[in-house]
C-alpha cells in the first residue's frame, strides 16, 4: 500500500496530532488529574513542565543516537512506543509512576514529531518544503483545538485517565499505516554524535535557536495565563472563554497554513520579520483594548487574539526552514534542536509569566510578551546582517 504524496504528508500530520494530544491533553483536565492522583493542582501542573523540559533537553540526544537508522523505521518505532506508554498511563495511579511514564512519552513523542518534520522536508523537496512542514505542524495545532476540549469531556464522563487508551489505539493505527504507506527513506543524519553535540557550541546554531526560544517564550508568557487575563483584565464573561479559545485555535490553523505559503513565496527571513512585527503590534493592542473599553469588548478582544494567534503560528514553518538551513547536511538534527527550543521556550515563558503575574499583575503580560518578540526580531535582523556580511566578504 502506497499513498500519494499529499496523503503521506497528511499521515505525518496525523502523527504530530497524536503526539500533540499526548502532550497538551493534561492542560484541559489538570484539576481532574490532580484529584485522580491525589495531589495538588500546582503539582499536577508540573507534569506539563516536566514533559516540556524532557522534550527540550533530551530529545536532541535521542535524535542524534537514532541518526543512522532509516527515517521510516524511527518514525514507526517512536509512534508505537508512545502509543504503548499511553496505554500504560491508564493503569498509573501513583504520581511517581505517572511522572516516569510522562518522561517516556516526552522522549518518544518528541522523536516522532521531529521524525515527521524531517521526513516531510525530505519528501517535499525545496520547492514545497514550507507548505509540507506547515501541514505537518497543523496536526500539532489541531490537537490543541480538538484534543483538549474533547479530552476534558471524556474525562468528565469516564474518569481522569480514560483518554489514554484512546490515544494509544490511535497511535497504533497511525504506526501501522506509516509502516505500509511511507517510502523507505535514508537515515536522518550521518554526522557522528560528538559532532552533532558540538553544533550547540557554534554561535550561529545557538543564536538561531535562541530566536525560537524568545519567540515561543513570548507566546506562552501570555497564553499560559490567558484565561485569568481575559476574566480580570478584559472583563470577559466566563461563559465566553471556551468560545474564545476555540476561535483562537482555529486562527492558529489558519496561521500555520498561511505561514507555509508566505515562506515559499517570500522566503523565511522576510516572512519572519513581517510576522514578528505584527505579533508585537497585536500584543500591544490587547492592553489598548482594555483601556478603550474598561468594561470589556468581547468582539474586539476576540479579533485581536485571533490576529495574534495567526501571526504567532505563521512563524513556525519559516523558523523550521531557517534553522534547518543553518547546516544543510545536519538539517534533521537542527529540526530536532528547533523542536527542543520550542519546548524550552514553553517552559521558560510559562515560568516567567507566573512570576510576572505575581509581581506586576496580569495586565503587564502582553507588554512583556511583546518585548520578547521584539528581542527575537532584533536578534533575527542582527543574524541576517552577519550572514550578508559573510557573503560579501567571500565574494
Amino acid at each position: 500500500m502506497r499513498l500519494s504524496y499529499r496523503y503521506q504528508i497528511l499521515l505525518l500530520a496525523l502523527t504530530t496530532f497524536v503526539a500533540g494530544a499526548n502532550e497538551y491533553i493534561l492542560a484541559g483536565e489538570l484539576d481532574l488529574v490532580a484529584r485522580g492522583l491525589g495531589i495538588s493542582i500546582g503539582l499536577a501542573g508540573q507534569l506539563i513542565t516536566i514533559y516540556a523540559l524532557v522534550y527540550g533537553l533530551c530529545v536532541p540526544v535521542v535524535v542524534a543516537l537514532t541518526g543512522r537508522i532509516g527515517r521510516r523505521t524511527v518514525l514507526v518505532a517512536a509512534t508505537v512506543g508512545y502509543a504503548l506508554v499511553s496505554g500504560l498511563c491508564f493503569f498509573a495511579y501513583d504520581f511517581r509512576v505517572f511522572v516516569a511514564l510522562r518522561v517516556l512519552q516526552a522522549l518518544l513523542g518528541g522523536l516522532a514529531v521531529v521524525s515527521s518534520l524531517s521526513t516531510a522536508a525530505v519528501m517535499a523537496g525545496p520547492e514545497r518544503r514550507g507548505r509540507a512542514i506547515a501541514t505537518v505542524i497543523m496536526g500539532f495545532t489541531t490537537s490543541l483545538i480538538v484534543a483538549v476540549p474533547i479530552g476534558r469531556e471524556i474525562v468528565l464522563h469516564f474518569g481522569w485517565n480514560a483518554v489514554f487508551p484512546l490515544t494509544a489505539v490511535l497511535g497504533l493505527i497511525t504506526a501501522f499505516i506509516q509502516r505500509y504507506a511511507l517510502p523507505v527513506l535514508t537515515p536522518a543524519a550521518s554526522i557522528p554524535l560528538q559532532e552533532q553535540v558540538a553544533m550547540l557550541t557554534r554561535p550561529a546554531t545557538i543564536a538561531g535557536l535562541l530566536v525560537t526560544v524568545l519567540w515561543m517564550a513570548g507566546y506562552t508568557l501570555t497564553y499560559s495565563y490567558l484565561t485569568p487575563y481575559l476574566l480580570n483584565v478584559q472583563h470577559v464573561s466566563g461563559n465566553w472563554i471556551s468560545v474564545i479559545f476555540l476561535a483562537f485555535g482555529f486562527a492558529s490553523l489558519i496561521g500555520s497554513r498561511l505561514g507555509g505559503s508566505f515562506n515559499d513565496k517570500l522566503g523565511h527571513h522576510a516572512t519572519l520579520v513581517m510576522l514578528k512585527i505584527l505579533q508585537a503590534i497585536f500584543l500591544v493592542a490587547m492592553p489598548a483594548v482594555a483601556l478603550a473599553w474598561p468594561h470589556g469588548s468581547l468582539p474586539t478582544i476576540t479579533i485581536v487574539l485571533m490576529l495574534w494567534s495567526i501571526t504567532a503560528w505563521a512563524c513556525t514553518p519559516s523558523q523550521q526552514v531557517r534553522v534547518a538551513g543553518i547546516n544543510a547536511k545536519a538539517s534533521g538534527v537542527l529540526v530536532g534542536l528547533n523542536q527542543s527550543s520550542i519546548q524550552i521556550g514553553i517552559a521558560a515563558g510559562s515560568a516567567l509569566g507566573g512570576v510576572a503575574a505575581s509581581a506586576f499583575g496580569l495586565s503587564w503580560l502582553p507588554w512583556l510578551s511583546a518585548l520578547l518578540e521584539i528581542g527575537a526580531l532584533m536578534l533575527l535582523l542582527a543574524l541576517h546582517r552577519v550572514k550578508l556580511s559573510v557573503r560579501a566578504a567571500r565574494a
